[in-house]
């Protein structure tokens, strides 16, 4: 298995379709093709659902998804190792960052400390696993959500955590297929897209939003995903409702898109915090980490500013 493999499957499944995964590739979407059937011809293997639109993961492979992203990013951080020179270790920290963070928050949180002589090692994960990485002394800083009402942060006895931001997890849906998804609430069912039961946005959803939904005679999953942005694509496509970070899914309800549905499906509000190991402490680390606490202008509402 080679890690430019793992890499391509990644890139669908995050970007929801072979077109959107060729265009993060930077190859034709044909050419991405190609490659996606000769890795299914050296595994032996079929990867993809064509008869599904988008083609998506076969449930078996979907299932791999976790462990291709550690696969990849240990192999990233072993030729990052191999390469580095002695000294340039110590101007580098590693953040591990929730998938919806990864796309929304993140860019700005590192832009708080773009002057200093660092780089930033940015791993994408859910946020059991973000929290791993940091325990296991694997990342420096992590970048979670967390949601009143949740059970607590595992491990928080032994981080230095402050929150730095909120965000606000809304219900969207394609605006062109608003009579569809009416049908079925007519019905009594409401197409959901829905995030696996072991990640923290999948917990959300089953022990705050779904309880909540008293008016909806049936949920009914109609993808899992653990991924927001693969959730967003198909929210796109009218597959079902999605709950998206409102930051993220801004852009489509500006253009008409995508339908904000908050006034009849529940909303959440989401701290964003920021973590880091309670007894590590290195120069440039607690540099960072001041920036990011003393920025003059802090992430106070995610969704007020791009509004």
């Amino acid at each position: 298995m080679r890690l430019e493999w793992i890499e391509d499957i990644l890139a669908v499944a995050e970007h929801g379709s072979l077109q959107a995964a060729s265009a993060k590739r930077n190859v034709s979407q044909p050419a991405f093709s190609r490659r996606i059937r000769q890795i299914e011809e050296a595994l032996g293997v079929t990867l993809f659902d064509r008869t599904a639109r988008p083609a998506r993961l076969v449930p078996h492979v979907a299932e791999q998804l976790d462990r291709m992203r550690e696969l990849s990013a240990g192999l990233r951080d072993l030729a990052l190792v191999l390469r580095d020179t002695e000294g340039s270790r110590h101007r580098r920290i590693v953040i591990a960052s929730q998938h919806a963070i990864a796309a929304t928050s993140t860019p700005e949180i590192i832009g708080r400390y773009a002057d200093l002589d660092v780089d930033t090692r940015l791993r994408s994960a859910n946020r059991d696993d973000c929290l791993a990485q940091l325990m296991t002394r694997r990342a420096d800083i992590a970048l979670i959500h967390n949601v009143a009402g949740h059970e607590g942060i595992p491990g928080s006895d032994f981080l230095e955590m402050m929150d730095i931001g909120t965000e606000t997890l809304i219900p969207v849906y394609a605006a062109d297929r608003l009579p569809t998804l009416n049908q079925a609430y007519a019905r009594g069912e409401l197409p959901v897209i829905a995030y696996p039961a072991d990640v923290f946005l999948g917990q959300v959803q089953r022990r705050i939003i779904f309880p909540r939904l008293t008016r909806v005679g049936r949920i009914r999953p109609r993808l899992e995903t653990a991924l927001t942005l693969a959730a967003l694509e198909f929210a796109r496509t009218g597959f079902g409702v999605a709950w998206i970070p409102e930051h993220l899914a801004n852009p489509d309800i500006r253009t008409g898109r995508l339908v904000n549905l908050r006034s009849t499906l529940p909303a959440i509000s989401m701290t964003l915090i920021a973590a880091r190991l309670g007894d590590t402490r290195s120069a440039i680390l607690d540099e960072v980490w001041e920036r990011i606490r003393t920025m003059s202008t802090p992430l106070a509402n995610i969704s007020t500013i791009t509004r």
